[in-house]
């Protein structure tokens, strides 16, 4: 298993291993119940398919992504906000065709990162440095600081859930 799929289990690994166990930090009054992330094989490569709420927009070379079907997890050990929306594929080139799109947003002095964005088969960026802006926790826009510019947002629609 590689490194990045790894840090999405560890970051998913409260409801993967408990099921639905992941406690809410921030719910709306009609949040739906705690989904678990799934594990599959896609093209005989493990797949981790996140589902919940949350949603991610990026804009990159003029062109507008929407990802949908999200997790937001608050990690206590990362101290930062981790929003996983789509299916990650380990090792497939574009993803194996699947959308996918990774951000850990930090707060001052660490820095937040767009760990991935793949759509249409194919990688939009890979682990890049981003700026985040609004209230951070529940919703929020980021831009690129380096590589290629792209800038975007991400709403956890109200459901932030407590990760390890």
């Amino acid at each position: 298993m590689d490194a990045r799929l790894r840090l999405m289990l560890v970051l998913g690994g409260a409801a993967l291993a408990a099921g639905v166990a992941t406690a809410p930090v921030a719910a709306a009054t009609s949040a739906p119940p705690p989904c678990s992330p799934r594990i599959s094989t896609i093209q005989r490569r493990h797949a981790l398919a996140y589902c919940g709420p949350a949603t991610v927009v990026i804009v990159i070379g003029g062109r507008t992504y929407r990802f949908g079907g999200g997790l937001c997890d608050r990690s206590e050990t990362l101290g930062a906000l981790e929003v996983s929306v789509g299916t990650l594929v380990q090792g497939a080139t574009g993803n194996a065709g699947r959308p996918f799109v990774s951000l850990v947003i930090a707060t001052s002095p660490s820095e937040s990162e767009a760990l991935e964005a793949d759509s249409g088969g194919r990688q939009l960026f890979g682990d890049t440095v981003i700026v985040p802006g609004g209230p951070l926790l529940g919703r929020g826009t980021f831009t690129s600081l380096l590589g290629a510019p792209f800038s975007g947002s991400w709403d956890c629609h109200g459901v932030v859930y407590a990760g390890p």
